[in-house]
């Protein structure tokens, strides 16, 4: 099954952004900035490594990218931080972008589909900016009881989304839900 589908939604038909995410029951995307998301399924990885297969490009914030450094290296990544003035190339696979600088909108223009892995002010960074097209949702069954939250914004967003599909991964109860803009 093909899941990046060509609907024209968001400024520019051409260019995709796609949030893939894995939550606990209690929507929590990590218990930390630097907790690895090895408490994923593998069901969930499976489907994550299809999407970033599919993808152009990766965008992620500095602390995702440092806690998973050795997969994100061998993609095409954008990688957001403030460690930069606009944006610096690094490798012909690294860009880092100072998204409260640089024109996020004209660089990811360059781009057809663009997967977006989080954390939490990266995906909301998103979708403040209205660049989140779709997201693909994983609902994993654990409770954290604490820990990062999937968005975290202090504006009032008023953001719709329509549930496309679900489909459970495995029989532990993983769940993969996608919603699209409504």
């Amino acid at each position: 099954m093909h899941f990046m589908k060509a609907i024209s939604l968001g400024y520019n038909a051409h260019m995709r952004c796609s949030a893939i995410v894995a939550t606990t029951i209690d929507g929590k995307i990590g218990l930390d900035a630097g907790h690895f998301s090895d408490w994923t399924s593998p069901e969930d990885k499976n489907f994550l490594h299809q999407m970033l297969d599919e993808s152009d490009v990766v965008v992620v914030g500095n602390n995702t990218y440092k806690t998973a450094l050795e997969p994100l290296s061998k993609r095409n990544c954008i990688v957001l931080t403030t460690s930069v003035a606009i944006s610096e190339r690094k490798s012909s696979r690294l860009f880092l972008v100072n998204a409260q600088t640089a024109d996020m909108r004209k660089i990811l223009e360059t781009y057809k589909t663009i997967a977006i892995l989080g954390g939490t002010q990266t995906y909301t960074y998103f979708l403040e900016n209205d660049l989140l097209d779709e997201i693909y949702l994983t609902i994993e069954p654990l409770v954290f009881g604490r820990g990062l939250n999937l968005f975290e914004s202090a504006k009032n967003i008023n953001a719709t989304f329509r549930l496309e599909s679900t489909r459970q991964l495995n029989e532990k109860g993983s769940l993969l839900l996608h919603y699209v803009r409504a």
